[in-house]
């Protein structure tokens, strides 16, 4: 993938002290923890939307650093950029390796730059998350790596809220909690909605316009497409010109068609979409990860035209610069 966490990879490996061992190690672990595997998206050309968690992330870092004096804190970014190979940016943008730097050079000086760099990004994560309350931001056991994830899911559930007429969205998830979070997100604007679920959900706010998955099974297999595509197209007529909003259409467990040998109607019913819908609606596929080997969400990948993950919350879009949240 072309990014910079990629290329600080292959720069730190050129090194050979423990810090830059321990470097690699951190990084190995994160890929191998993230479903699907940073190369199937390198391969199929996704790429990640450019988040505002690095400016904030940047800004932040330079500001606490700068505490120590401007001739001084360049003295000490020089050092251990040119210790790693990395840009100011590069290095400003990835807090382990900030922090780990700072706490081997300064010791426990560092506590003061890290505490500083804690509270200009806390200032930050209540502006875009409401959710967060007196009481997270009282807790000493809060880390600045708890508060990157807040950052960065809110804005993944922003990005979701505000997604245009036409998309087709994979959300490839590991954590049943973020699924709730990212298909309610989808559906709780009050654009139209269309639901297929595996169950009725009170979370979802199921009503009239929501269908089970097991109501397909009293249908041959070559009738499943046409029965969806009907009831999509009933559903994109009862939108009226007054509300001439994109209908948004979630397909809640996109698994359960593997699991109950109606693969090919998927792949159909899939493809048929295309990564740009025609109509003024949009769709989001939710896809258990966990589920799934490498091979098979390249597959699944390769239909949407933007992909969501989360453990990081990640929004990837296909096609060169991905764009910004």
């Amino acid at each position: 993938m072309k990014n910079c966490v990629i290329r600080s990879q292959v720069l730190i490996a050129k090194k050979s002290s423990p810090l830059n061992s321990l470097c690699c190690i951190m990084y190995v672990n994160m890929v191998t923890i993230t479903a699907p595997s940073l190369t199937v998206f390198d391969e199929l050309e996704y790429f990640p939307i450019i988040s505002r968690l690095d400016k904030i992330l940047y800004d932040s870092a330079k500001k606490s650093i700068e505490r120590l004096g401007e001739s001084v804190s360049k003295v000490l970014l020089d050092h251990i950029c040119s210790v790693y190979g990395l840009s100011e940016t590069e290095l400003l943008t990835n807090y382990d390796l900030f922090e780990k730097s700072l706490c081997i050079i300064l010791r426990k000086a560092a506590d003061i730059i890290l505490h500083d760099l804690k509270k200009e990004m806390l200032v930050h994560a209540v502006l875009m998350d409401p959710t967060i309350t007196t009481r997270d931001i009282l807790n000493p056991l809060l880390t600045v790596g708890d508060i990157l994830k807040r950052i960065r899911a809110a804005e993944t559930l922003e990005f979701i809220r505000n997604i245009p007429s036409h998309q087709h969205v994979a959300f490839l998830y590991n954590n049943e909690v973020d699924k709730d979070r990212v298909l309610s997100s989808f559906i709780g604007t009050d654009s139209p909605k269309g639901l297929l679920l595996s169950a009725k959900s009170t979370k979802l706010n199921s009503d009239r316009s929501s269908r089970l998955y097991g109501e397909l099974l009293k249908y041959q297999q070559d009738e499943t497409l046409k029965i969806l595509s009907d009831r999509i197209a009933n559903l994109y007529s009862l939108n009226t010109p007054k509300n001439n909003s994109a209908i948004r259409i979630v397909n809640e467990d996109a698994g359960w068609w593997l699991c109950n040998g109606s693969s090919n109607d998927h792949i159909r019913f899939e493809q048929s979409l295309g990564r740009c819908v025609e109509d003024n609606m949009s769709f989001l596929c939710a896809y258990n990860a966990s589920k799934f080997d490498n091979s098979y969400l390249k597959t699944i990948i390769g239909w949407h035209g933007y992909v969501i993950v989360d453990e990081p919350f990640t929004v990837y879009k296909v096609g060169q610069g991905g764009g910004r949240i």
